[in-house]
């Protein structure tokens, strides 16, 4: 699993909160029907909660947005990203999981650590995963995500009903 402790997420709320990020994830939350929490701990797990360019290999930048939109997956938003849209990454990030958990619903695939793991290794992985009877993790980074992004959905959980 990432390394990462309690003091590391709460840290990490804070500063979404100070920047008035929160609205932005509970509006994209409610929108989806997903825990506003789930989106939190994937910005936290992509990028710190950072809304950044990331994932630079072959001198290019694979990742844009606080919830890492995919160049691969969505080329334009990635041109067109800039560090003020922040609103926009959470939205675009969003749409993009209610996209995998729509196709993993179609092969009888609900469960949220499933979901959080598509967003990482892309839907089909998860599914041809679970239909040979291996973790929806298996193919992910660190073969953890969506067990990661549970267990610090666990945690920012708690600090929303603080």
């Amino acid at each position: 699993m990432a390394q990462w402790t309690e003091t590391d997420l709460r840290s990490q709320f804070t500063s979404a909160k100070a920047h008035g990020w929160l609205p932005y994830f509970e509006e994209a939350a409610q929108q989806s029907d997903f825990p506003v929490e789930l989106l939190l701990a994937i910005a936290s797990r992509e990028t710190n909660m950072r809304n950044i360019k990331g994932d630079f290999h072959n001198e290019v930048y694979h990742g844009y947005g606080i919830m890492q939109v995919d160049i691969g997956t969505d080329p334009e938003f990635c041109r067109n990203w800039t560090p003020e849209k922040v609103k926009e990454s959470i939205d675009r990030g969003t749409q993009i999981l209610v996209g995998k958990r729509s196709y993993l619903a179609g092969h009888h695939i609900t469960d949220l650590k499933a979901i959080a793991a598509a967003y990482n290794t892309g839907e089909g992985n998860v599914a041809r995963s679970v239909a040979a009877g291996r973790d929806p993790d298996s193919t992910t980074t660190g073969d953890d995500y969506g067990r990661d992004v549970l267990a610090r959905m666990g945690v920012f959980e708690q600090l929303r009903s603080e």
